[in-house]
């Protein structure tokens, strides 16, 4: 993405902070301020755009300046009105202070254009978090998708949730946040049930997308790759375990990284898995679950391990291992000294190397990005996360 120029910021006084037409004459006087400072230091025009509308709700202070870059690289791509929400919930009362900002990217090219957007950032604290909506939605700009981008963990029944998602047509969430993978799934499940897919429709219908989701394409990519082999159908038919390596998050813990769950959960939809009656089990090293098709016992292993290249969270490796007299799998792997995939078929005494596939991490601005394009739902996402639920949310 190109490198943006330094932003325009203008606190607003707390008397004006609900006034819709002050907010609105603060961001012109903005614009025009950088339209006049392009004028006088280059040729380039500056051009304002808005072609969506991004609100943004955190808890947490640190990720409020990580938030400001995120925007910044994000207005290339898809120029905005961005409504920053910072709720202190445990700090000092602090009713609701505003400021605006203008971000902008140095144009290139024969026209030399310099695009701007806009940023409006709400704090509050104690009670008066949970006014942040009415101070941020009245700001929204009319006939434009509106996307809610809650980076914290979901809270269903929390009146700004609430608030915010009815103001919103689709929602980003980060399950990566989660403190306990397996209930907070649980309970996404129920929202997605009652809110879009299996129950009676509502008034409004939310598609919603997970950022973890997005980095699992490259696992999902390459394992996906095993099937589309026809020599490998009839060996994969043959399935009898799954075994997901990664690195946790705290070595204490029991809980599960959610990008491995996920995962899990995805390759139990596609494949058409059911959940066992024999209860999941924790061990010195990980977890060991069940599942069955056509009366065939699957055991999913996921194990806690260390790798160099792999954070917090991070998956390491998958391996498919197939009932036969040779301990016939199929892996995918993280390499050691590099950022690649790749992936390895064969038997305990022969193994290949099949394919190698570059993956360096994609960033947290191209992942929002991506998900800014879409609107409608991601159903195979969804069923992944009812089988999720499905075969470890209850252990």
């Amino acid at each position: 993405m190109q490198e943006p120029t330094s932003s325009n910021a203008q606190r607003i006084p707390l008397a004006v902070t609900l006034d819709v037409q002050s907010v609105e004459r603060q961001l012109n006087e903005l614009w025009m301020q950088s339209a006049g400072a392009s004028a006088d230091t280059d040729d380039g025009a500056m051009l304002r755009a808005r072609v969506l509308n991004l609100m943004v709700y955190l808890t947490s202070e640190n990720a409020l300046a990580d938030v400001d870059g995120l925007l910044m690289d994000i207005a290339l791509v898809h120029p905005c009105r961005a409504l920053v929400m910072f709720a202190d919930n445990d700090g000092d009362d602090s009713d609701i202070e505003m400021h605006v900002a203008s971000r902008c990217q140095i144009g290139r090219g024969a026209s030399g254009q310099h695009l701007c957007c806009e940023q409006v950032t709400l704090h509050a604290g104690g009670q008066y978090a949970v006014e942040l909506p009415s101070a941020a939605v009245p700001l929204l700009v009319t006939d434009l998708p509106v996307f809610l981008l809650w980076l914290s963990r979901p809270s269903f029944e929390d009146p700004v949730w609430i608030s915010l998602t009815r103001a919103a047509d689709r929602i980003i969430i980060d399950s990566a946040l989660c403190p306990d993978p397996r209930v907070d799934f649980l309970n996404l499940d129920r929202f997605l049930s009652r809110s879009q897919v299996k129950g009676s429709a509502p008034a409004r219908s939310h598609g919603l997308s997970d950022l973890n989701w997005a980095r699992l394409t490259p696992w999902r990519t390459l394992l996906a790759g095993f099937y589309d082999v026809p020599e490998h159908v009839d060996p994969l038919s043959r399935l009898i375990a799954v075994r997901i390596d990664y690195v946790s998050t705290d070595a204490s813990s029991k809980n599960i990284s959610s990008k491995v769950l996920l995962l899990a959960g995805w390759l139990a939809s596609r494949l058409g898995w059911r959940a066992s009656k024999q209860p999941g089990h924790s061990g010195e090293s990980g977890w060991t679950f069940s599942a069955e098709k056509d009366g065939q016992s699957i055991d999913i292993e996921f194990k806690r391990s260390e790798h160099r290249a792999v954070g917090e969270g991070g998956i390491s490796r998958v391996e498919l291992i197939v009932e036969s007299d040779t301990h016939t799998s199929f892996v995918a792997m993280r390499a050691d000294d590099r950022r690649d995939l790749e992936t390895r078929e064969g038997t305990d005494s022969k193994t290949r190397t099949t394919s190698v596939v570059s993956s360096a991490d994609r960033s947290e601005a191209d992942l929002l990005a991506a998900e800014l394009e879409i609107l409608s739902h991601d159903r195979i996402y969804e069923e992944a996360v009812t089988k999720t639920v499905e075969l470890f949310g209850g252990n």
